[in-house]
Parts: structure tokens; sequence; C-alpha cells
């Protein structure tokens, strides 16, 4: 079980370790912290290419990749990215910790969790326009909001 949210990579990571890690006619994800251009990083061996897709928008990497490379505490580790889109959930800062509508949001999204001046929301089934949307509708007064994810939250 993954614990806590998938990390980018150290910076010190060795390149060869992550073309060992992809396989012949793949591209592979390679989450990675900063502001660097997407990059790709080839690797040849006899006759058959495979390469590593790198960029710090993990999100460009879900939609492009079948695995993606993220970092679990110290270690690097090769996930699906069906699993890492599984974990998305929509993080709501709200303006009060009164949340009008609470239980309408609940109904809506069962797996809804709220904090003092936040909800988390899983986006298995609904983009997160939707969610804010439906959040505005109830009264919800949204600060802001951020993409997160998170392993442990229940789908």
């Amino acid at each position: 079980m993954f614990r806590g949210p998938p990390l980018p990579l150290l910076p010190d990571l060795p390149l060869s370790e992550l073309l060992a890690k992809a396989r012949a006619t793949e591209a592979l994800g390679a989450w990675v912290r900063g502001s660097c251009p997407r990059q790709r990083i080839y690797r040849v061996d006899h006759g058959a290419a495979g390469h590593v897709l790198v960029s710090s928008d993990l999100g460009f990497l879900l939609a492009r990749c079948d695995r993606v490379v993220v970092r679990e505490g110290d270690r690097p580790v090769v996930l699906e990215a069906a699993t890492i889109i599984q974990w998305r959930a929509l993080q709501v800062a709200t303006a009060t910790p009164y949340l009008p509508g609470l239980e309408r949001l609940r109904t809506l999204f069962p797996a809804l969790q709220a904090g003092a001046s936040e909800l988390l929301v899983p986006l298995q089934s609904q983009s997160p326009e939707e969610v804010l949307a439906r959040c505005l509708a109830e009264g919800v007064r949204v600060e802001g909001s951020r993409i997160v994810y998170t392993p442990s939250l229940p789908a």
C-alpha cells in the first residue's frame, strides 16, 4: 500500500535508473519537481526503442503514459497511470468554517471529506469544474482549489 501522496522524483536520481525501468516501445513518464520543459529521453537497445517522458506536470504525464515513475519516501516507484488517476481529488479551500449545503454535498459526493475550512472530493466520476459548480450552487464560498493525489481516500 502506498503511504501518503505520490511525490516528484529527487533530482539526484540517475538517468540510467529511469531508462532501466522503461519497456521497449513504451513512453514511461517521470514526474520531476521544478519548471523544466517537457523532455523526452530515448534509449535504443538492439533495435528496440523506448523512451522516458520527463515533466513537472503530473497530469500531462498521466494523459500520455501508461506507467509513471513517482517517489514514495526516498525510493522511486513505477505505478500504472490508471492507479494514480483513481487517487485524484479536488481540494477546495472554503471561505468559512460553517459550510452551508454540506449535507447536500455529502449526498452528491458520498466520499467527500470535510475539514474546518476545506473539502476533499474524489474525482473518479466528475470533473473538477463540476465539483466547483455544485459547491457554488450549494452556497459554499470557494477561496481556491487544487488537484491532489490521495491514495487513502475512499472512492
